[in-house]
């Protein structure tokens, strides 16, 4: 055996002529693999000036010094490009949009969403019954598509809270008056909480 078993780093073996190379190239994966960042995830490209250690999430289509490297680990190491292999159960930090994404043994899959927040005071209008009323909270970087919830700091007496991205940084939040009499909330704090894809 001469790498160990999940993250392959080199063993310095008995004997061993240029001890400080296979030392140098266990040092250089553990840079990638451990608390492991990325400054972007599907990038088939490489890019023009990278900085030395930086390392990117290869696409599934490479191009250039990239070519025959798709899903890999790209990462620039002494003005060169060094390749690793993921392993099922890698997570990775993706600097570009502060997601987390994880290898499952075929292909890289979102582990955790960015998340966006934002709180507003909000003074509801009183609601007959069957009424409702909707408003909207900027949430910087929220997305149509994207998933959205909202809560209200006050009990909301059997109405309705429903939250939706309706267009770039702008989350619509809907109260709606499911019972048979009039609700008036009192003035309160509207949460919305976004899951940036």
């Amino acid at each position: 055996m001469t790498t160990t078993p999940r993250l392959a780093l080199p063993y310095i073996l008995t004997q061993q002529a240029q001890k400080e190379v296979t030392h140098a190239a266990g040092l250089n994966r553990l840079d990638v693999l451990v608390q492991p960042v990325v400054q972007q995830v599907g990038l088939n490209t490489p890019p023009v000036s990278p900085a030395e250690g930086q390392c990117w999430i290869i696409g599934t289509t490479p191009t250039g010094a990239w070519a025959g490297q798709a899903n890999r680990l790209a990462q620039r190491i002494g003005g060169a490009w060094v390749f690793y292999a993921p392993f099922a159960g890698l997570v990775m930090f993706d600097a570009a949009t502060l997601a987390q994404w994880g290898w499952n043994g075929s292909a890289w899959a979102l582990v955790a969403p960015r998340l966006l927040q934002a709180s507003v005071t909000y003074d509801p209008p009183s609601l007959a019954a069957g009424e409702g009323a909707t408003t909207s909270v900027t949430v910087p970087g929220a997305a149509l598509g994207d998933f959205a919830r909202a809560s209200f700091s006050l009990d909301l007496q059997g109405i309705t809270l429903t939250a939706w991205v309706s267009a770039a940084d702008t989350v619509s939040v809907r109260l709606q008056n499911g019972t048979a009499g009039t609700a008036n909330l009192a003035n309160g704090t509207l949460r919305v909480r976004v899951d940036r894809l």
